[in-house]
């Protein structure tokens, strides 16, 4: 049986903290990962801000720094449960969190943005 309803995508915002020292690669498939992970659900990655290494406010496992990447995407409700299973089940985020955004796009169109490759 097919659903005849469209999808309400919302808004979102996942800012992830990864371990410091991964190498570069290993970051890229990480990302790419991601991203794949919110296709899979329907939505769509509007737009990627990549931090770089920052210095944390406390130590989380042992580690002082952490490696930022910021999310902009849409995508249904009810799968950011499943989306943030998925970040909790991975052993080289340190901390991540998703927020609900209004009008994502008007927030940060002149801001200069590092991206990565894929």
């Amino acid at each position: 049986m097919v659903d005849t309803k469209t999808k309400e995508l919302k808004n979102y915002e996942m800012m992830v903290a990864l371990k410091s020292l991964l190498p570069d690669d290993l970051r890229k498939e990480l990302h790419k990962e991601f991203v794949e992970l919110i296709k899979k659900f329907g939505g769509d990655v509007v737009d990627v801000d990549v931090w770089g290494k920052r210095y944390l406010a406390y130590k989380i496992d042992g580690h002082n720094e952490g490696y930022y990447i910021v999310y902009e995407f849409k995508a249904d409700p009810k799968d950011i449960s499943e989306i943030k299973r998925y970040m909790q089940l991975k052993p080289e985020v340190l901390r991540f969190m998703v927020v609900n955004t209004k009008d994502a796009a008007e927030k940060g169109k002149n801001i200069k943005k590092k991206e990565i490759e894929i």
